[in-house]
């Protein structure tokens, strides 16, 4: 291989001089560029959208960093540093690599992962200040955006959305968000929203749902053209009256519902299947007439009684995360909307039962025909990629080239075609069985793989999600309106009455992005040092020195002076022993002015006290690898069932580890003392027997 490049090194030298004395129409600088850069360049290397850069692939590959969060799950080249293992499935490494080796051989651009310091709201801002990118193109995690769009560091990708322009690619490129293109897209994905689920065994039982002896399943309407609200609120309708009265199989005392639900996500669903958005491509439209008719009809659901959310408490509009997912999969629901990462679970804890589960979309308003254009199903952007300000036009647009062509020939080899998005059709039915669907079942499991493919969607329209206003919209404006909290009226009237709030939010948006300037928005952050935060009863509060548990540091100022940090220990009676959660109040503003708040627990111990504290080791704890790192081991979690004092205050966090008779690098059994100390100084031992294997 390498004989054969020099001999093309040396072809293309000679053919290159024999070009410059005929025309001399090429200098004789060097086409080598900077295999580092991101923020710098070499003077000589030539625009990717030249001619001599089409004509020249050779010398010293371009570097173009991608920016991750998780670099394991994202960079083909991660190995495990114990196991030396990949982070991806076979099928994706397959794929992340065969990208890299066309980018490589079609651009001479080589890809490099690398993973933020720390949180991407903070790393990518710190560098941009520098004027030191630390990434070409970075990943934002699902909800980042928002913010990160605040800080005005990214750079507007409107002129190059001729990179994207073949139908193939075009769901790479995100829509336009106050006025500009400013992400990229980053996966295609087939559930990447709550979609509508159902139990088909709790189905089967409902003879009001039969025809002929057979049971019509919402997947059978929706092939017919039938599924719609008021198909979809019958439907529930006869569910609930057969399941009034009986109680699920985990928790015996809880009842079997028509339809839990987190009701912020059945929103959405139900507003795009009327051709609505809360916060699309067009902007704003969470006050149009199709996402009032929505929240209409899921009210109405819920004021029957069809349709219900398991909230905190009775003072707050928010649903517990992510129960109804737990819940479907205990069997205490026949609907659901699927929280993604849950849904496998879900299906093998049904099947365990004898159960199954469907998938569906969710059901177009009566007034809306079956193959109109506006009945969409909900896409969120999740993550999505963007490219910061300080990266030359000539290096943004060679990465963007380069995210095309990687992402392009990624999905082309997960198809095995030569179009990339016949991703969804030919890795349709085993994602369908991964996420528990019963897509093999007899009856159903074909018109059920439709439906599955109908719910994925290779653009996002809908991204209220990741702006900083999104609980503003969905648990204040929606959900107290469906709660009537707070003396909230209808959704109708309440978010005509509430939507400036919303555009407030949003206009700082669009100060920061028209303001020429890097923002910091970020307010300060506080962390614990280590030291559980416990004082002695009967201690002056004035005496303590707080910085001693807790250190202020903010993403641009750094370390931020107790001096400057407001402490409130109000809700701690300093005499009485006890455990105070959030008895340490602080805040503290940075210098653009950001505030940050945050509250720790609080623990009055015993000075007097002088009996021992109790540890218990875990039954059937795990082995160790062999050559595991013995200085990360968490050997309070993963060894300890128990720890505390006299007082019941739990001690994990005081426990401390012998391991000088432990050799990770040679298996066997050794001995290993844990020790822990409570707050007034008592101890005690526990010595366990750990395998090295």
């Amino acid at each position: 291989m390498a004989s054969k490049r020099s001999g093309f090194l040396a072809m293309f030298v000679v053919l290159a001089l024999f070009v410059t004395l005929l025309s001399g129409c090429f200098g004789s600088g060097g086409n080598e560029a900077t295999p580092t850069g991101t923020s710098s360049e070499s003077k000589n290397e030539p625009s990717p959208s030249s001619e001599a850069a089409k004509e020249t692939k050779t010398g010293a590959p371009t570097v173009i960093v991608f920016g991750t969060h998780w670099q394991q799950g994202d960079d083909p080249e991660w190995k495990d540093p114990v196991t030396g293992a990949p982070g991806m499935a076979p099928d994706q490494l397959l794929a992340r690599q065969k990208a890299q080796e066309a980018v490589l051989k079609e651009l001479n651009v080589q890809i490099k992962w690398i993973q933020y310091p720390s949180d991407v709201r903070e790393a990518l801002l710190k560098s941009v200040l520098a004027n030191d990118p630390i990434c070409d193109v970075c990943l934002l995690w699902g909800g980042s955006q928002g913010t990160l769009l605040g800080q005005n560091i990214f750079q507007p990708l409107d002129e190059y959305q001729s990179i994207f322009s073949d139908p193939d690619n075009a769901w790479m490129f995100g829509d336009k968000m106050f006025g500009h293109n400013y992400f990229l897209n980053y996966i295609l994905d087939f559930v990447n929203t709550w979609p509508l689920v159902y139990n088909i065994a709790y189905l089967d039982k409902v003879d009001a749902l039969k025809e002929n002896g057979q049971t019509v399943y919402p997947v059978d309407l929706w092939k017919q053209g039938k599924w719609t609200w008021s198909a979809f609120e019958d439907y529930l309708t006869k569910v609930n009256a057969y399941y009034a009265n009986k109680k699920a199989p985990v928790r015996t005392d809880v009842p079997i519902k028509a339809f839990q639900t987190d009701y912020r996500y059945t929103a959405q669903q139900a507003i795009h299947s009327n051709g609505g958005a809360v916060y699309g491509a067009n902007g704003l439209t969470a006050d149009a007439p199709e996402a009032k008719k929505a929240v209409e009809y899921i009210d109405g659901l819920m004021t029957k009684g069809l349709m219900m959310s398991v909230r905190y408490g009775d003072d707050t509009s928010v649903p517990g995360w992510t129960w109804n997912g737990s819940d479907f999969g205990n069997g205490e629901t026949v609907f659901t909307n699927m929280v993604p990462w849950l849904s496998t679970g879900a299906g093998q804890t049904l099947a365990g039962r004898g159960e199954s589960m469907g998938v569906v979309p969710f059901p177009r308003p009566d007034n809306i025909a079956a193959d109109d254009p506006k009945y969409e199903q909900v896409v969120f952007p999740g993550n999505q990629m963007a490219v910061l300000k300080g990266i030359s036009k000539e290096k943004t647009e060679l990465a963007l080239k380069a995210y095309q062509l990687y992402w392009s020939t990624a999905y082309k080899t997960l198809a095995s075609s030569d179009k990339a998005l016949d991703f969804f059709t030919k890795q349709a039915k085993n994602t369908a069985i991964s996420y528990g669907y019963d897509v093999t079942n007899e009856k159903l499991g074909a018109n059920m793989m439709e439906a599955f493919t109908a719910i994925a969607g290779s653009k996002p329209n809908e991204y209220s999600s990741i702006m900083p206003w999104a609980n503003l919209w969905s648990d204040t404006i929606l959900g107290n309106s469906i709660y009537g909290l707070n003396g909230s009226p209808k959704y109708a009237a309440a978010i005509d009455a509430q939507k400036n709030l919303i555009l407030e939010s949003m206009s700082s948006t669009e100060k920061a992005l028209s303001s020429g300037k890097f923002i910091d928005n970020i307010p300060p952050s506080f962390t614990e040092t280590g030291t559980p935060i416990a004082v002695a009863a009967g201690t002056d509060p004035s005496s303590i020195q707080w910085d001693t548990f807790v250190k202020a540091q903010d993403a641009v100022d750094g370390d931020i002076a107790f001096t400057n940090v407001k402490v409130d220990t109000s809700a701690v009676t300093f005499n009485k022993v006890g455990k105070y959660d959030n008895g340490l109040a602080v805040s503290a503003k940075d210098a653009a002015g950001n505030e940050g708040k945050k509250s720790f627990t609080v623990f009055v111990y015993d000075p007097k006290n002088k009996t021992a504290p109790t540890i218990k080791a875990k039954e059937g704890y795990r082995a160790i690898k062999v050559n595991e790192d013995a200085s990360k081991i968490n050997w309070a979690n993963d060894f300890v069932d128990q720890a505390a004092d006299k007082d019941g205050f739990d001690l994990k966090s005081k426990i401390t580890a012998d391991i000088g008779e432990l050799d990770v690098t040679t298996p066997g059994k050794y001995e290993v003392t844990l020790t822990v100390t409570d707050f007034a100084g008592n101890k005690a031992d526990l010595k366990i027997t750990v395998t090295v294997e």
